[in-house]
């Protein structure tokens, strides 16, 4: 999962605006979606793309998904969201 954000200019980057597409977060901002995606790509200060790994999953005997938490913990689907 990759995520799009419009950050504060600072040494501490807080996140203002968070979108899941260069395309929703230029919405937001009222700029060019292409803009958005470059300045992200870029790093240019104020905007980050940030890449998220989607979690393993297995199938359990019963059909049901787990996958193994970031403790090394099994976690069912269901407890996680």
């Amino acid at each position: 999962m990759t995520l799009y954000m419009k950050t504060t200019t600072d040494q501490y980057e807080l996140p203002l605006i968070v979108e899941d597409s260069p395309t929703k977060l230029a919405i937001k901002l009222g700029l060019n979606a292409h803009s958005v995606a470059t300045m992200c790509s870029k790093r240019q200060s104020g905007y980050l793309r940030i890449y998220l790994p989607e979690p393993e999953t297995y199938s359990d005997n019963d059909g049901g998904l787990w996958y193994y938490d970031e403790d090394g913990r099994v976690v069912t689907v269901e407890e996680y969201e």
